[in-house]
């Protein structure tokens, strides 16, 4: 060896305890009551809902942007009459087809 002891485990108490201990406190703040988990969950509530706001703010410029065609003329009201209501005009013939994927036997 290079005449280094082996250091006994009451010096080794006495330069890790301090650490040791301050890392036990650290967990019991963090982990021992419901303070951090709570923290944690309402984070991920915040992140949850910041999502949901964005969602919906999207459908909304959607939705607006959908009213103002209405709103343009008859041709936005005719396309959402076809569309949302399966209206054809008088002499047309409306083909139906199955969706992709889908096989009859």
């Amino acid at each position: 060896m290079s005449g280094a002891t082996p250091k006994s485990l009451a010096e080794s108490a006495r330069e890790r305890g301090p650490r040791l201990l301050g890392a036990a406190a650290v967990l019991a703040v963090l982990f021992g009551n419901g303070g951090f988990r709570s923290l944690v969950s309402n984070w991920r509530e915040l992140r949850r809902l910041r999502a949901q706001i964005a969602q919906l703010d999207r459908d909304e410029r959607a939705l607006d942007e959908r009213l103002k065609a209405l709103r343009a003329g008859d041709a936005g009201v005719e396309g959402a009459a076809r569309r949302d209501l399966g209206y054809i005009k008088k002499g047309e013939i409306e083909y139906r087809f199955p969706p992709p994927g889908r096989q009859d036997p």
